[in-house]
């Protein structure tokens, strides 16, 4: 049976990142697009290294909604990242999930990202 997108983005990606595996690679598409306020990517391994370079840096996330509408997720969700001046910010992020054959082919991410670019410097 297939998945349907939010077992792809919530419990194989999600699940697969709180397990502290690399099983959540499993679920993104080779030619995955990644959008957002700080960065963009396309292509598996360059969404790996921005992920796991974003990922090194959280320090806690609450869920607050999760949707699915046709083949895609959305969510809003608030992140605790420590930054490299070492001050914790919390982001309160929107992402957008495209699935497709299995896999999230785009991840489009909304936040105001003014704290984030200043906190970064």
């Amino acid at each position: 049976m297939e998945k349907s997108p939010m077992q792809i983005v919530h419990d194989g990606f999600g699940g697969g990142m709180a397990s502290g595996t690399d099983s959540w690679k499993e679920f993104i598409a080779d030619e995955i697009t990644f959008t957002g306020p700080a960065a963009q990517v396309s292509g598996l391994d360059a969404f790996i290294e921005l992920n796991e370079g974003f990922m090194s840096m959280v320090r806690g996330n609450r869920m607050k909604k999760a949707v699915e509408v046709d083949n895609y997720v959305i969510t809003q969700v608030e992140i605790d990242v420590e930054m490299p001046t070492g001050k914790t910010i919390t982001l309160d992020m929107s992402e957008w999930y495209e699935t497709k054959e299995g896999k999230i082919q785009s991840i489009k991410v909304y936040y105001d990202a003014e704290e984030f670019r200043r906190e970064s410097k």
